[in-house]
């Protein structure tokens, strides 16, 4: 893993830093002629990046899978760095096109490969951690290779005598970030080449045997029937819209606030200093939301802010809105960047990535590139506002105001597209299980309460409280708990308890097996009880493991979530006491405060069902619960029993 990251770290680098030496070599062997041919020189670099991604997008997404990717990623990068020593020999505009053209092409498959690899080496409960560190070292890199090329044009200065730059010195300073360029994709190569043996990614046979038309159609069709990958997908384009609509009319518009070039410099590096710090803070932003809601949240953010943006008049206040922008951005990319490798398969990853990876840059390129031209075309407007006031728009100004716009409607898809994907799983899996005839939700004559929570004795507290309630009502309780008292339920205990990293068991395996031990529970105890006419009080059941699996050891909650409803034939509790504060403070590196964000989420995204009640116990249950209980008894006192108590107490402490 660190092998892997120094390689994408130093590539990265030197991607940024060759494209800043080549627009300015671009700059510098036109600087004689015309501003226009100037200008045109200048854009050429940028189109000519472009055109492997038009050109060339689909069939690298295709081959991505097909072939062998540290073979991919070593002749990939090593060409990269002999095309970048090249253009500083020939030193030549047309050779620095056709260069420029060759090493975007060979991009097109190595920057896949790279991300696919770090996935296949990663643990999936690291995943995120990974992705933040990866995209990080590629965007955070961006400012940094801008301080480098200055501090060369610095140096140009020095040599000089400080008078400015002679035309040989400024060659000299291009040249030398070219060849640092070059030497940064050397580095890389032999970094992966060192690790190949430590890299099982070759591609599967199948992938290996099929044809480069079935390989692309399969991976777009599947981008096309997931409602969750498609909105992952347009809300990751969105938000590099937004913020390349912000780089691309950037020079114009602080042009608009008196700022000039410098400050130019300064709203380009606070747009990707934004965006690296989004990347680093946006797993953690919000835990108490899933990553979909954070996701759409942040593109919607970055829409408003460039509303505001289109307004401002101040190029203090302008900076830190694009700041802001950037890190809205940034966020966007990680969340949905995670999420897309941790929904689709290894041997789909490699064209998944690809096409994503390549729209980002036919997005980022296309609008940094319209913005400049889109804002000329709008022009300032002024409108009035009441009898001597009028409120004046630039064209810059237009243009990020039709980006937010844009911005905050691809917000509200790619939210709408997560949320009925979660909804519609839930509808097949119900479907599913109610045909399989073990679902009879509703049918049973008892009652049935849960207490869920993350300390033992805060539910065991609850639970007595809950017990002495029905007695109190004459009704007698079936009392048992999770994990249960039989030899699965101790052996899922002992799994659980295990503090040793070594035997530790992945949080997939933990996940299964307590909805294994929960299958017998419901089918042993449980249902047979509520069959009965009985009230059934469990201590610890479903929104436990979803907390404990889901936000505690970084399991899939949706997936945990539909294996317990397929193991217990869909059966929910009538109630459950979620005993956790909403009151302390979350902190995202909180192991504990993960499990009980967790817990809360799931909550509240069933008040129906659900009542969080104060992490410490009470001397009484509170009235809410009492009140809620007792409306489930009266709705179900012709067919409550007063049978004998039997209990099933398990061990109420394991399942911690």
């Amino acid at each position: 893993m660190r092998r892997m990251w120094a390689a994408i770290t130093l590539s990265s680098f030197g991607g940024w830093l060759g494209l800043l030496a080549c627009t300015a070599l671009a700059q510098h062997l036109t600087h004689q002629q015309s501003t226009l041919t100037t200008g045109a020189a200048f854009a050429g670099v940028f189109l000519v990046r472009l055109a492997p991604d038009l050109l060339f997008g689909p069939l690298a997404a295709a081959l991505a899978d097909k072939l062998d990717r540290r073979k991919t990623v070593i002749v990939g990068d090593l060409s990269a760095g002999l095309l970048y020593a090249s253009i500083a020999a020939g030193y030549n505009l047309v050779w620095l096109y056709v260069a420029q053209f060759l090493t975007e092409a060979a991009g097109l498959f190595t920057q896949p490969a790279k991300q696919v690899i770090q996935v296949a080496i990663v643990p999936k409960r690291h995943l995120a951690t990974a992705n933040q560190v990866s995209l990080f070292s590629v965007y955070g890199t961006a400012p940094i290779a801008a301080g480098i090329l200055a501090l060369l044009s610095a140096a140009n200065r020095l040599i000089d005598g400080g008078n400015g730059p002679t035309t040989d010195h400024v060659g000299t300073a291009i040249v030398v970030a070219l060849l640092l360029t070059a030497l940064t994709y050397v580095v890389s190569t032999v970094t992966v080449f060192v690790s190949r043996h430590d890299i099982p990614v070759l591609p599967a046979a199948h992938e290996r045997e099929m044809r480069i038309i079935s390989l692309l159609h399969e991976g777009v069709s599947f981008v096309r029937a997931q409602p969750l990958i498609r909105g992952l997908y347009v809300g990751i384009i969105g938000a590099f819209a937004a913020g390349g609509l912000t780089i691309g009319v950037a020079a114009l518009w602080v042009g608009t606030l008196s700022a000039g070039t410098a400050g130019y410099s300064i709203m380009f590096g606070t747009v990707f200093t934004g965006l690296a710090i989004g990347m680093l803070i946006g797993p953690r932003v919000l835990p108490g939301y899933t990553r979909g809601r954070v996701f759409g949240l942040a593109i919607g953010c970055a829409g408003v802010t460039l509303l505001t943006m289109s307004l401002v008049r101040d190029f203090t206040l302008a900076a830190g809105l694009a700041a802001v922008v950037g890190i809205c951005s940034g966020m966007a990319w990680i969340i949905g960047y995670t999420l897309i490798g941790q929904e689709v398969e290894d041997r789909l990853r490699g064209r998944i990535f690809a096409f994503v990876l390549s729209s980002v840059r036919i997005v980022l390129l296309l609008t940094i590139a319209v913005g400049p031209v889109l804002a000329g075309a709008l022009g300032p407007h002024s409108i009035t506002v009441g009898d001597d006031s009028h409120l004046t728009l630039s064209g810059p100004g237009l243009t990020l105001l039709i980006g937010g716009v844009l911005a905050i409607i691809v917000s509200y898809y790619a939210a709408s597209r997560a949320t009925r994907s979660r909804l519609r799983l839930r509808e097949i899996l119900r479907r599913r299980v109610m045909r399989s005839g073990l679902a009879r939700p509703g049918e049973h004559a008892g009652l049935f309460v849960s207490v869920d929570g993350v300390d033992a004795a805060a539910t065991a507290g609850y639970t007595a409280l809950l017990v002495a309630a029905l007695h109190r009502r004459g009704l007698i309780a079936t009392v048992t708990a999770e994990p249960t008292d039989s030899p699965l339920g101790h052996r899922v205990a002992e799994l659980l308890r295990r503090e040793d990293p070594v035997e530790q068991v992945e949080p997939e395996t933990a996940a299964l097996l307590s909805a294994a031990d929960r299958a017998e529970h419901v089918a042993g105890t449980i249902r047979p009880a509520l069959e009965r006419g009985e009230v059934v009080v469990c201590d610890g059941y479903v929104l436990t493991s979803l907390a404990v699996h889901g936000g505690g050891l970084d399991a899939d909650v949706d997936r945990i979530r539909s294996i317990n409803a397929w193991s217990t034939g869909d059966l929910l509790p009538d109630l459950s006491l979620v005993a956790a504060s909403t009151d302390d403070e979350v902190r995202p590196d909180d192991a504990a405060g993960a499990v009980r964000a967790a817990l809360l989420e799931a909550a509240d995204e069933d008040l129906d069902r659900c009542a969080v009640c104060p992490a410490e116990v009470p001397e009484s249950l509170p009235q809410e619960v009492l009140d809620r209980l007792q409306r489930l008894i009266d709705a179900r006192a012709s067919m409550l029993a007063a049978a004998k108590p039997h209990h099933s107490p398990g061990n109420t402490l394991s399942k911690r």
